[in-house]
């Protein structure tokens, strides 16, 4: 059975754990003054033990800080370096994989940005080292899967295919929900790569297939597509997707319900945009990879549909407001009209992740106009006269918040639509040097100074293709896995 008990080797997986409680810190006291995702029914730990963990992480000494590998960024302009590749590789070869889910680990935490970290530095480099590395963190995040025979009982009364982020208390249910969707979009990120390079398919894996995945990429990948199948077959298309509409809610179930703090307002609630964006990461990245495959359609089409009824219904409730002669938007935290919890950056960020995943796919329906307010947003709402920028995305800070300051790393791909926005993100975050302890803030960096240099040299990103149909395999057909459509039961 995978151990359920934190774990922090060395200093780089220590360092990743302070940085992602930070992280939760600092969105638990924006928006209500009290954890929005407290309110929806997600496990938030205690703000007491959030700021004891953060100031422990500040009061290290720095000489041990500095032990371990740093990243480098050498330049704000121009091609990424050999040497800010080899050190991200360092890094990342130093960082402990975790073996669960504790704390959300493998969501937004430590792993799953290395994971989403990884990927993008293979994208623009096509260093199979990179890839190399993001297979181990995938492997050891299907590992740590619930066991169907073995796990932890949830909520539903099962064990069921997820990734519980909590110790249970003896006698307690569990509620885990929503955050299951990034994960699967995480592994499923993994297979997508190695699907769209046929030429790796055959190859070994120099990992020597610990965990019986696959030794090849091609099987690696055919596992992995399989298995995240199963997790959306079994427990997010029967208790979060909605089948009259599509839209995502919490589940409707007085047991989902009992173990929410809030009586009466954790089930059948719309789920709130970055929750939803998690869902979303699941769902495409799936739907991407069977496109790739060419081996179920239906299923395409589905993981599809489910997608665009998020991304539809995010842009039929934002508000278009005009500011300073720029298009900007206001949106709030959960699907709601008129708009009565404003978003604030933290989830925002997340929100615009999604979105931009969504627009780059080119399969929503979203174009570069519609992206542009979410810039023009940052810039003249968000910013503030003295440079930085305030917690919720209306220009207003919340009861008790941080003082304003920098952007997050998922607002430096709007850079694409307003490139101003690429310098200030980077004087905010090379001379405090946050980036040298950060994956995301520097892949970020470099990705995104790639993508404009190769654009200043008429040289267009790659984009995925679609490849020839391996080997056939044994998926099951929609038609015998997916009667949820027809058949399910709500209680």
């Amino acid at each position: 059975m995978v151990s359920l008990t934190p774990s922090y080797p060395n200093l780089s997986s220590f360092r990743g754990f302070f940085l992602f409680e930070a992280f939760q810190l600092d969105v638990a006291t924006a928006g209500f003054g009290k954890s929005p995702l407290a309110r929806y029914g997600n496990s938030v730990n205690s703000l007491l033990e959030q700021i004891i963990i953060a100031s422990v992480a500040l009061l290290l000494p720095q000489d041990i800080l500095n032990a371990a590998s740093l990243l480098v960024v050498e330049k704000a302009e121009g091609p990424v370096t050999a040497t800010e590749i080899q050190s991200f590789k360092n890094f990342m070869n130093e960082m402990t994989v975790p073996t669960n889910n504790i704390h959300n680990a493998m969501v937004y935490g430590g792993a799953g940005s290395a994971v989403e970290s990884l990927g993008a530095m293979f994208e623009i480099s096509g260093d199979h080292d990179f890839l190399n590395r993001m297979l181990v963190f995938t492997d050891a995040m299907l590992a740590a899967r619930n066991d169907p025979k073995t796990g932890i009982v949830i909520w539903t009364g099962q064990r069921e295919l997820i990734w519980p982020n909590a110790v249970i208390e003896k006698g307690k249910a569990s509620g885990f929900s929503t955050e299951n969707g990034d994960i699967v979009g995480h592994i499923a990120y993994a297979a997508e790569l190695v699907l769209q390079n046929p030429k790796l398919w055959n190859a070994k894996i120099p990992d020597g297939d610990p965990n019986g995945f696959g030794l090849t990429y091609h099987d690696r990948a055919i596992r992995y597509v399989r298995e995240m199948d199963r997790t959306i077959n079994s427990f997010i298309l029967k208790w979060l997707v909605r089948k009259d509409t599509l839209r995502y809610y919490t589940p409707n179930s007085p047991l989902f319900e009992s173990v929410n703090r809030i009586p009466g307002t954790g089930g059948n609630q719309p789920v709130p945009w970055n929750q939803q964006t998690m869902l979303n990461n699941g769902f495409q990245r799936l739907a991407e990879c069977h496109q790739l495959l060419g081996d179920d359609k239906d299923r395409v089409k589905l993981y599809d549909a489910i997608v665009k009824a998020s991304v539809d219904w995010f842009f039929s409730t934002v508000e278009s407001i005009t500011v300073q002669g720029h298009v900007c938007y206001q949106w709030a935290y959960p699907p709601e009209q008129p708009i009565k919890h404003v978003e604030d950056m933290g989830h925002g960020s997340y929100d615009i992740k999604g979105l931009y995943r969504a627009y780059r796919s080119g399969r929503y329906g979203i174009t570069a106009t519609m992206m542009e307010p979410f810039a023009n947003t940052l810039l003249y709402v968000v910013r503030q006269p003295n440079g930085k920028f305030v917690g919720r995305m209306d220009g207003s800070s919340a009861p008790n918040a941080h003082p304003p300051g920098g952007l997050k790393a998922p607002c430096l791909d709007l850079c694409e639509f307003a490139p101003e926005l690429f310098p200030i993100f980077y004087d905010m975050n090379i001379p405090s040097k946050r980036f040298r302890t950060s994956p995301e803030i520097t892949s970020s960096i470099l990705c995104n100074r790639e993508r404009r240099a190769r654009l200043s040299h008429n040289e267009p990103s790659p984009q995925p293709t679609c490849r020839p149909t391996p080997a056939p395999i044994h998926i099951p057909p929609l038609s015998t896995e997916l009667h949820w459509l027809s058949t399910v039961r709500r209680i």
